[in-house]
């Protein structure tokens, strides 16, 4: 097999076409792809720490602030400090981020369906687990003995 056939290379051409198609989208809405995900996830649990939502968008902790600082000068988004636990922040959207996931998951339907749909429901559990078995492979094991 080459390197082009792998499963790693499959993987990374799928993320990535998907990926400029999505940002040649949310270009028009002057967002980022990136910025979609973390106003949609937002929109589903408004209210969570940075740290769930960069879990959550399985991405680091400096990008997600850096998109959040953006966010929060454009008035889409507003950090408080967690009651509970004064060193974390929660991320709360605005009214007008609120509107803006709207319009943007609304703008994007169609191509988020046609991904969808590039799997048929019977494979889709079956993938979801091959997946599910890379990411278990690739996660480095946090309690070395």
């Amino acid at each position: 097999m080459t390197i082009e056939e792998s499963i790693p290379m499959r993987l990374r051409r799928a993320y990535l076409m998907m990926h400029r198609v999505a940002q040649a989208h949310f270009a028009s809405f002057d967002v980022t792809a990136d910025q979609f995900v973390l106003l949609s996830l937002l929109s589903e649990k408004d209210g969570i720490t940075q740290s769930e939502l960069a879990d959550r968008m399985a991405s680091d902790g400096n990008t997600v602030t850096a998109m959040l600082k953006l966010l929060e000068q454009r008035e889409y988004i507003r950090r408080v400090r967690c009651k509970i636990d004064g060193r974390a922040r929660r991320v709360h959207l605005t009214a007008a981020g609120r509107r803006l996931s709207k319009t943007l998951s609304r703008s994007s339907e169609e191509l988020r369906l046609s991904i969808e749909n590039a799997i048929t429901p019977a494979e889709r559990l079956k993938f979801f687990a091959s997946l599910d078995s890379i990411v278990d492979v690739v996660t480095p094991d946090e309690n070395p003995e």
